[in-house]
């Protein structure tokens, strides 16, 4: 056995995380962990990777026990961690990154530079991949960075790899790339944990899945064995799931609004991103951007908000030419957006009332800001949006995903929500806390804002959406409401 958990036990503040969770991985194993929010996967994988060293149990790798008081100590055992916001330093070349803090010298002390060229390409070259190593690192997609951080790990000599929402921000080729890479890995006799919120992906590339439910083990089981709906149904620890968590028929979208459009988008267009794009939205209705990543969806909900600037194009708000607003002229015209990185919308380590406040002190709590009158508006609002736990002082960066996003969400009901903009809303999120916070969003909607979601998730537009545009490629390529639609039929417009 390449890695063997015994009786994992981890408290945060007498509130248990992990409770004698038991695990393990086979050498030439791609092992699934799945769980809702609050699972206890992200302690778990802490553990794993050196992060938390205070925990009860014991690990062994290769039948021989071994302590790991940080990252650095469980990469020295073979151990590495493949975030979901990717590590490396986006500035620097590839072959710098691959080399990072190890780089090979010459004779009198100083870098070689060819050298560390010439091997960066040779060694990427096994694991697939042929580029330009002088190219800095944040220069190159989603996908390759992830490739490159796997091959930097390799490099380091790591057995085991830990990947967490490897494939939350890739397209269909993208991803089926990282599972060739992640196929080729196995047959070399390394062990993978595969940590996702998409079962598909799950059952498609692992050999078990182990289901954790309110920090503890609920099931190992074989995936050749299971389908989508045995894992949710274990995810839920038996309980039913609704018919929204399982769209996978085709659904009927509602006519056309024939209310007046609150925004209306002529011709908008950024450079190499999209271009012509038009659209319109009314209150109390739902419009879904659709697309693979890169089709120019999440560019756009960004543009409308401010935070990216378009080239071109015009904006109307309630029959008024405008200019496009910056971010600040965006919050005063009651448009709230939501960013599928979270950690772009929150201050992790300032307390939940800090992160609701923020964006409405003059407004929300006058000139004289005191702790005080903050946790006197913010405590509303966490109850409100279902946080958990409705704590005002406990740190955001500490809640697990689905409470980041509800305090996200809560900062916005400090003021009139007009346009609520949402990209990727339910990124990362398991499908107990996407329903919540979807119920959130309806609630906004029943109450007259207007909605945009911008998502590659096409079950959850065909479950909230009443218009869903198709982006293929920065185009928009097809416009669906009032007939019948399912999955298979958005993903071959994109």
């Amino acid at each position: 056995m390449l890695l063997t958990c015994e009786n994992i036990s981890k408290s945060y503040s007498g509130v248990e995380a992990l409770r004698q969770v038991s695990l393990q991985l086979r050498a030439g194993e791609i092992h699934g962990l799945v769980g809702a929010n609050g699972a206890g996967k992200s302690t778990l994988m802490k553990i794993l990777s050196g992060a938390l060293s205070d925990f009860k149990g014991t690990i062994t790798m290769d039948e021989e026990p071994i302590l790991m008081g940080d990252p650095h100590e469980a990469l020295a055992h073979g151990i590495a961690m493949v975030y979901q916001e990717l590590s490396g330093v986006g500035k620097l070349g590839v072959a710098e990154n691959l080399f990072l803090g190890r780089q090979p010298q010459g004779r009198f002390g100083f870098i070689d530079w060819k050298m560390m060229n010439r091997q960066a390409r040779e060694f990427l070259a096994t694991v697939g991949l042929e580029l330009d190593v002088t190219r800095p690192l944040e220069s190159f997609s989603l996908s390759i960075r992830q490739m490159i951080e796997i091959a930097r790990c390799l490099q380091a000599g790591s057995r085991l790899f830990i990947l967490d929402e490897p494939t939350s921000a890739l397209s269909p080729p993208e991803k089926e790339r990282l599972f060739q890479l992640l196929a080729q890995l196995k047959e070399e006799g390394k062990g993978i944990v595969f940590v996702s919120h998409f079962i598909e992906e799950v059952l498609e590339i692992c050999d078990r899945v182990t289901i954790l439910v309110d920090g503890r083990l609920r099931s190992t089981l074989p995936t050749a064995e299971l389908s989508k709906h045995e894992v949710i149904h274990e995810m839920l620890d038996g309980k039913d799931m609704s018919t929204e968590e399982a769209m996978e028929e085709a659904v009927q979208l509602p006519p056309k609004s024939h209310e007046k459009p609150l925004l209306q988008l002529h011709s908008l267009g950024l450079k190499g991103v999209f271009e012509n794009i038009s659209l319109e939205v009314s209150p109390g209705e739902s419009l879904g951007l659709y697309g693979f990543v890169g089709a120019g969806h999440q560019e756009l909900a960004h543009c409308l908000c401010g935070s990216q600037k378009a080239d071109e194009g015009e904006l109307t708000w309630q029959n008024q030419l405008i200019p496009l607003p910056v971010p600040h002229r965006a919050v005063q015209m009651g448009i709230a957006f939501v960013a599928a990185d979270r950690a772009a919308s929150i201050v992790p380590k300032e307390e939940n009332f800090k992160n609701i406040t923020l964006a409405h002190l003059d407004t929300a709590i006058g000139h004289w800001v005191t702790p005080a009158k903050e946790i006197a508006v913010a405590a509303p609002c966490l109850e409100k949006v279902g946080c958990q736990p409705p704590d005002p002082r406990r740190k955001t960066g500490s809640l697990s995903g689905g409470n980041q996003q509800k305090v996200v969400l809560g900062k916005w009901l400090l003021d009139e929500v007009r346009l609520l903009v949402l990209e990727e809303p339910t990124r990362g999120m398991d499908v107990g806390a996407k329903r919540e916070v979807m119920e959130l969003v309806r609630d906004l909607k029943n109450k007259g804002a207007a909605v945009l979601i911008a998502s590659s998730e096409p079950e959850l537009l065909l479950a909230h959406a009443d218009r869903i545009l198709v982006l293929r490629r920065g185009v928009v390529t097809r416009e669906l409401f009032d007939c019948r639609v399912d999955k298979a039929e958005l993903m071959r417009h994109a």
